[in-house]
């Protein structure tokens, strides 16, 4: 490739795809399993114990969104909150239900406090606000797929409405019914959202879309391929308005790869090497050799991180008498 005299060289992006760490990789499983999907099964076991051993370059992702309604949900690719901004102005993350324990809580399940409050998970992207007839919707969001997958599945969406009475009914999508061309379901409630047998490299986005159109469709869940369960982890925000935005700094989550284009974040390919060698280990119960490689994992990880942080490191300063105070008799 010829860049050209006045070329920029960039770093490597710490992110392959999983047919190219198969090439280099492979051979650190056992012969009798060293092929690709059985290499894809090695990384859904492997990589999200390495996910969750630091905040390492390339796990951090910023994200945006509207805050308007008074909470967030976050990416299905993404595990929590490291710090936000709400409407340009920095607000700290509080633990499950806080406001709860400090105030109790109302009927409209909102807050007050000027935070982002873990309020555990919700069954969908964005909540139904209004009770109205919606046409639920599937569309393809990806950019290299214009269009839905034509293999077989299935989307069941459980709602509840004015026609439910106490219980819900459930809405089943698929290949041949990718929306809803009546006059409209009444929904006030999403209950849960399932799906199953998603093809690889496609992820489906399910709206509901009002049946006049007379407000904005609602964006409910993005299915990633295969079989599974809608839960996206929500945040409560306190003293937001029609226009308030928050923008996040995240930590990514392990999603399972199930195709060679999928993507894995890691620093270094011997990170990999030592997590696959201790897969090995413990699956012929040898231990010792186990937490070896394990270990070294750890250590390889740390010395990344402070090696990528060069001179953003912590540091420690001392001031008995508290911010801005003298240090006289100290030295």
């Amino acid at each position: 490739m010829n860049c050209g005299v006045n070329a920029l060289y960039l770093g490597i992006v710490p992110a392959k795809t999983t047919e190219q760490l198969f090439a280099t990789h492979s051979q650190y499983l056992d012969v009798e399993f060293a092929h690709q999907e059985d290499f894809r099964n090695a990384l859904n076991e492997v990589m999200p114990r390495i996910y969750k051993m630091g905040y390492w370059r390339d796990l951090l992702t910023e994200h945006t969104q509207d805050a308007s309604k008074g909470y967030i949900s976050l990416p299905q690719d993404t595990d929590s909150i490291l710090h936000g901004v709400l409407d340009n102005n920095p607000i700290s993350t509080r633990s499950l239900w806080h406001d709860y324990k400090t105030f109790g809580t109302n009927e409209q399940d909102d807050t007050i406090l000027d935070s982002f409050i873990d309020d555990g998970y919700a069954s969908s992207y964005r909540d139904i606000e209004t009770p109205y007839a919606y046409q639920l919707e599937l569309q393809a969001v990806k950019n290299y797929n214009d269009s839905l997958p034509t293999d077989p599945f299935t989307v069941d969406v459980l709602y509840s409405g004015s026609n439910t009475g106490d219980g819900f009914m459930d809405y089943r999508l698929d290949q041949t019914n990718t929306a809803d061309t009546s006059s409209g379901i009444n929904i006030s409630n999403i209950e849960q959202i399932i799906y199953n047998n998603i093809p690889d490299g496609f992820t489906i986005r399910v709206i509901a879309d009002p049946f006049d159109d007379s407000f904005d469709a609602v964006t409910l869940a993005d299915l990633p391929s295969g079989s599974g369960t809608v839960r996206y982890r929500r945040y409560r925000v306190g003293n937001t308005n029609s226009n308030s935005s928050a923008h996040l700094l995240l930590k990514r989550r392990w999603v399972d790869v199930d195709s060679g284009s999928d993507i894995v974040h890691l620093p270094s390919n011997s990170i990999l090497k030592h997590a696959l060698l201790g897969k090995f280990g413990e699956d012929n119960a040898d231990l010792q050799r186990a937490q070896y490689h394990w270990a070294t994992v750890a250590q390889l990880l740390e010395t990344d991180t402070d090696s990528y942080r060069g001179a953003a490191k912590p540091t420690l300063r001392i001031s008995p008498d508290g911010v801005g105070a003298g240090m006289s008799g100290m030295y």
